[in-house]
């Protein structure tokens, strides 16, 4: 495999191997996105989603297993089953368990608010 080319930094024009920012400034930007994104439980990620998404999760182990019902892809085994929203919250979704669905963590990933 290639040695991975050095990029300049979008900021400062430092080399980096990165993507497109220095270490440093990687950094910054990530703190901008976390501040302007807010946090799990501004976002309304309480413990009542917690609960819920808990109970989600053991219900669809307790019917199906480590089994994931894939999202793009077939139904696969897995062991890091987590809950999702049918409708994405940001959309207008609720914490109703009727909206929450059971998805292996990188169907979640691939599925994001589509």
């Amino acid at each position: 495999m290639p040695p991975r080319r050095r990029r300049p930094c979008l900021v400062c024009g430092t080399l980096t191997r990165n993507a497109s920012r220095c270490d440093t400034h990687q950094a910054v930007w990530q703190q901008q996105q976390d501040r302007a994104r807010g946090s799990a439980h501004q976002r309304g990620y309480t413990q009542a989603w917690r609960t819920t998404a808990a109970q989600a999760v053991a219900q669809h182990r307790a019917a199906h297993g480590d089994r994931c019902p894939g999202w793009g892809v077939p139904a696969h085994p897995a062991s890091d089953l987590t809950a999702d929203h049918r409708i994405p919250k940001a959309r207008g979704g609720s914490d109703d368990p009727e909206n929450i669905g059971v998805l292996c963590r990188a169907c979640n990933g691939r599925k994001r608010d589509q």
